[in-house]
């Protein structure tokens, strides 16, 4: 398959830098390239059921069904840091939020904040934002036929004033911001 075949008419090419895991265990880096004519900006835009990778060398492409991926991470590099120590940040989560776990058939285990809506249930796959922002995963596409077990780990409530009876140094700093419990 060419460019030219699957280039948007209109031009309107979104470009991501991503790393495809495949459920045989093999990866793919590229920069993921779709159609952005629907003017939306992931999430929560679908993902078509292939994917074009243009690869690091910048002159091939891949194809990848989603049917054939563990999980798309959209990351700020390709090279990851092995030694980062992850660190949670709860303080920016959204009132529609949830803290999610989920585990892989293989074995690996993801945990990050999706948006509590009906898309959870009907779309084929689960967009994922880690709560570590100092790491390389910026968002995480997994379809959930690679989902062996998922779990709610809290939900993201919004904390008013009025609901607070005491207030303290350090619950000022929660008053009307949303937190997880």
């Amino acid at each position: 398959m060419t460019k030219q075949e699957y280039v948007p008419a209109d031009g309107t090419m979104q470009n991501e830098l991503v790393i495809v895991h495949k459920v045989d265990g093999t990866l793919t880096r590229g920069i993921l390239e779709w159609d952005t004519t629907t003017k939306q900006v992931v999430p929560p835009a679908l993902l078509p059921d292939i994917l074009h990778i243009r690869c690091e060398d910048q002159t091939e492409y891949s194809l990848v069904q989603v049917s054939e991926m563990k999980a798309i991470f959209f990351v700020k590099r390709h090279e990851g840091a092995f030694d980062h120590d992850e660190v949670k940040f709860f303080s920016d989560v959204a009132t529609t939020d949830l803290w999610i776990r989920i585990r892989f058939a293989d074995g690996e285990v993801l945990e990050g904040r999706t948006e509590n809506s009906a898309r959870l249930l009907f779309d084929s796959g689960i967009w994922l934002r880690p709560f570590d922002s100092t790491g390389n995963n910026v968002l995480i596409y997994i379809p959930k036929s690679s989902v062996v077990e998922f779990h709610v780990m809290g939900v993201a409530v919004h904390r008013s004033h009025q609901a607070s009876t005491v207030e303290t140094p350090s619950t000022a700093a929660t008053i009307g911001k949303p937190m997880m419990i």
